[in-house]
């Protein structure tokens, strides 16, 4: 399917499936989720604000699966196969509840931080509005450009620990620029 046969009528649902999909996760794994453990939250504390880690909760799910979204195959017919597969990803944030599928490894909790706070910042209908377009647009998941950012981040921090940096910061930043 050409991005330019898309309707704005039917990306607006689209925006709007991605929205409800990440709240009902959400509401579906809240109930098994907890608190980062002071020992996550300590890893990571110097790129986060401390609100945002207290609110973050996450689920390790321990060889069961998340399965693929309801719009899955979709997604994955658009792309012409470049939408990732939901069982080998290491972790999906739903809003501020990361569900890992075997353990955290602290790059993929930065990762999934970054996640959580760009929906924080920009809201969940707008994160999911910019998903989309940003879908939509580049027909990869890995070129839309909040993953983008969220890759270069956890890239940053892999890179050179000791120097923190503000990750609510970088996404304000590019949120003003329009870079998303």
């Amino acid at each position: 399917m050409d991005p330019t046969d898309l309707s704005e009528a039917r990306v607006a649902e689209m925006i709007s499936r991605v929205a409800t999909y990440l709240r009902q996760e959400r509401g579906l794994y809240s109930r098994a989720s907890e608190p980062l453990t002071l020992g996550w939250r300590t890893a990571v504390q110097p790129y986060f604000s401390k609100t945002l880690l207290e609110s973050v909760r996450a689920v390790i799910l321990k060889g069961a699966r998340i399965p693929p979204p309801p719009f899955y195959s979709e997604a994955l017919a658009f792309s012409a196969g470049s939408f990732p597969d939901f069982v080998h990803l290491a972790s999906v944030t739903y809003l501020d509840i990361i569900v890992f599928h075997d353990e955290i490894a602290v790059r993929t909790l930065f990762h999934g931080l970054v996640h959580a706070t760009q929906m924080a910042l920009l809201g969940v209908d707008c994160y999911s509005d910019l998903y989309v377009r940003g879908f939509v647009k580049s027909r990869s998941w890995t070129a839309i450009p909040l993953e983008a950012q969220a890759y270069q981040l956890d890239t940053r921090f892999a890179m050179s620990p000791p120097a923190p940096f503000s990750v609510e910061d970088e996404v304000s930043s590019w949120a003003q620029q329009d870079q998303y």
